[in-house]
Order: C-alpha cells, then sequence, then structure tokens
C-alpha cells in the first residue's frame, strides 16, 4: 500500500470538488431540485475522499477511538457508494425529463437496494460479513463487501437504460454527456475493486462530476431553463454549422395558436405548463436527427438536416398527429393548436431569409385559422 500516493490522490479530488463547489454558485441559484442534487453529490463525493484518506491512514492504527472511526469510517464509504449512485440516477431522470412526479411514482421502488445496503451495514457492525476491522485494526474486505459494487453498477447501468429510453423517444440530448461522468467511474472503481490498497474511485467520481459541470455551463448557454429545448443562440450556431459544412436542412415553424388566452384565463404558470407540453410534444414527433429549438415566446423551430421535402412534411404530419393525440389523451385545462410553416435552409440561403420564409409560410396558416374562426363569431351574431 502506497500511502502517500492515496493521500495525494484524494486530496487532489477533495480540491477538485472544492473548487467546483464555488464554481457552480450561478447553476446553483436556479434552485431546481437536480441542482440541489448536483450540489449533494459534490458533497459526499467530497466527504468520501477525506474520510477514505483517513481510513487509509490510520488503518493498523491503536489509539483511543481508532476502532470506532474505522468503523464509521468504512461503513460511511460503503454507504456513500450505493446512496450517490442512486441520487446520479434521480439527477440523471430529472436532467432528460423534468417530472418530480415521475420521481415521486417510481424511485421509492428504485431506493429498496439502498436501504437494503443501509441494513446490512447496521448487521455488518455485528456480524462482519462485508467487512471486518480485526484485532490489530485493520481494515479486512469480505467477499460479501462486493454485492456493494454490484448495486453501485446496478444504479450506473440504470442510468444507461434512462438514456437509451430518452433518446428513442426524444432523440440525443446534447450537453448531458453521461459518459463523461461514468467512464472515469468504471475505470477508477474497477481498479480499487481488483486491487486493494490504491485509491482511485473517489477522485474518479470527482473528475466525472467536473465533466458533467462542464456540460451544463454548455447547457446555460444553449438550453431554454423553461422547456429544455435549445435556444436561439443554439440556432444560430447550428445554421452557421450546416452553412459552413454545406448541408443543406429544411425547418419547420411552430406557432402556438391563442397562447395569449391561456395566459389570459389560466394565468402565466398554466402558460409556461403549455409551452412544457408543446415542447415535449414536438420532440417526441420530429425524428431523433433533428433539432428542436424555443425560438421566442411560443414558437418553436424544427431543423432536420435532408433536403427531401417528403421528409419534412412528414414530420408536420407526425407533430399534427401528437397534437391531436395530446388533446384526446390529457386532461389538461387547454388545448393546443399549432400553426406551422416550413422552408429551406442551405448554403446560398441567408438565415434572415430562411426564418422569414418559415415565418411567413407559418402565419398564411395562422391568418386562415383566425379568419375561419372570425367567421364563426359572424355567423353566431
Amino acid at each position: 500500500m502506497n500511502l502517500q500516493s492515496i493521500i495525494i490522490t484524494n486530496c487532489i479530488g477533495a480540491a477538485m470538488l472544492i473548487v467546483l463547489l464555488l464554481s457552480s454558485y450561478l447553476v446553483r441559484q436556479r434552485r431546481q431540485v437536480s441542482d440541489k442534487l448536483f450540489t449533494a453529490m459534490i458533497i459526499l463525493t467530497g466527504s468520501a475522499c477525506i474520510i477514505e484518506m483517513l481510513t487509509f491512514v490510520l488503518d493498523g492504527k491503536d489509539f483511543t477511538g481508532a476502532r470506532v472511526f474505522a468503523w464509521i469510517g468504512n461503513s460511511w464509504l460503503y454507504f456513500s457508494n450505493v446512496l450517490i449512485s442512486f441520487v446520479w440516477c434521480v439527477y440523471v431522470d430529472l436532467r432528460f425529463y423534468g417530472d418530480g412526479q415521475r420521481i415521486r411514482k417510481y424511485y421509492p421502488f428504485l431506493a429498496l437496494p439502498v436501504i437494503v445496503c443501509t441494513a446490512a451495514l447496521l448487521v455488518n457492525v455485528y456480524v462482519g460479513f462485508l467487512f471486518r476491522i480485526d484485532k490489530d485494526n485493520y481494515y479486512v474486505r469480505k467477499p460479501m463487501g462486493y454485492l456493494f459494487y454490484l448495486v453501485t453498477l446496478f444504479y450506473l447501468v440504470f442510468s444507461l437504460v434512462l438514456r437509451m429510453r430518452y433518446r428513442r423517444k426524444y432523440g440525443r440530448m446534447r450537453f448531458f454527456p453521461i459518459w463523461m461522468f461514468l467512464a472515469p467511474i468504471v475505470g477508477g472503481a474497477t481498479a480499487q475493486m481488483l486491487v486493494y490498497g490504491i485509491s482511485l474511485a473517489w477522485t474518479s467520481v470527482a473528475l466525472g462530476l467536473v465533466g458533467i459541470h462542464m456540460s451544463m455551463q454548455n447547457e446555460l448557454s444553449y438550453i431554454d431553463p423553461l422547456t429544455k429545448l435549445y435556444n436561439r443562440n443554439y440556432l444560430e450556431h447550428f445554421m452557421r454549422y450546416i452553412s459552413r459544412k454545406g448541408v443543406p436542412a429544411g425547418g419547420l415553424m411552430i406557432d402556438i395558436d391563442y397562447f395569449k388566452n391561456i395566459n389570459d384565463r389560466f394565468g402565466h404558470s398554466v402558460g409556461d405548463e403549455a409551452l412544457a407540453d408543446a415542447a415535449k410534444l414536438i420532440k417526441s414527433a420530429v425524428p431523433s436527427k433533428s433539432v428542436t429549438i424555443r425560438y421566442a415566446g411560443d414558437e418553436f423551430v424544427v431543423m432536420i438536416r435532408t433536403a427531401d421535402k417528403e421528409e419534412i412534411k412528414a414530420a408536420e404530419e407526425s407533430i399534427r398527429r401528437r397534437l391531436k393525440e395530446f388533446n384526446d389523451e390529457n386532461s389538461r385545462v387547454y388545448k393546443l393548436s399549432f400553426s406551422i410553416g416550413w422552408s429551406f435552409f442551405s448554403p446560398q440561403t441567408t438565415a434572415d431569409d430562411f426564418l422569414i420564409d418559415m415565418d411567413e409560410n407559418m402565419y398564411a396558416e395562422k391568418r386562415e385559422k383566425h379568419s375561419r374562426s372570425a367567421e364563426k363569431v359572424r355567423s353566431f351574431a
């Protein structure tokens, strides 16, 4: 056991987390549950780095309280393994779906392994079947202790399943590459599990959290906080990219009809709910290779890398079909209605011309709807 390298590694991990805690101040100001969970993971991982370092330093030492600390410290490390991996799953779910009701519905069941592991640690104090502290105050890992690694692995794999399900339904979510968190953890934890005496796992978690924080900084610049869609900044970035690459793309501009009526009648909180519903609806209806953007207010833009008019029309029809399903199946106090216009963007087209063309096509449908509505009112007069 190289005690010096263990101390240095864990100190580096703790230092990274202190810097991360300070630099994530702006993110925490959003006061979202997911941000609170991220902060909790930082604090738990930082405490684990320090406690693991101390358990190695005090391993085999004989003084008053050493044995008690050894039991408590090592038990906390086992518990932290499963707790952080469980919190990670909740965090991933919230980042993808942003649905608190979904968390309350499913995650009490997913927490059962954490509860079982906690009970096992309490029993372990008397039985020593996970680990024990021998008569000379040395930590001894038992074969049953590997079950905690399996529970941790279960949660990490579950987060991958969440990602796959989300991607299959809504497409890729940029700025949240969960592999940046998982890859260093899997490498570090595997090495530490196989070779006792090295300390890489918690510093690997710290490195993973730094990677996720870096992605969140991009998210603050390019993601709309209400709908979780890309914002107008990202649309400009995307159009510059396809113009530079010479890649053709089609676009759909979607406007929520009578949105002001929803706000006036039910209040702005219900209006925000309608915007979030519209965003999920649109994103679930379009191809996974498309980019869905909240353009402004109640307007959305979908960009699809294609020069095929039929593919653009198919995406429009899919949105209208999903819209009908939403209105038929949901018990919201409002019904959603969309006006949609489409156009093509190419390297020869300016961004302004492309957006104006989509906007004019969308407003042609909106004017027709308002005209029909006015005629209907007159017919009842």
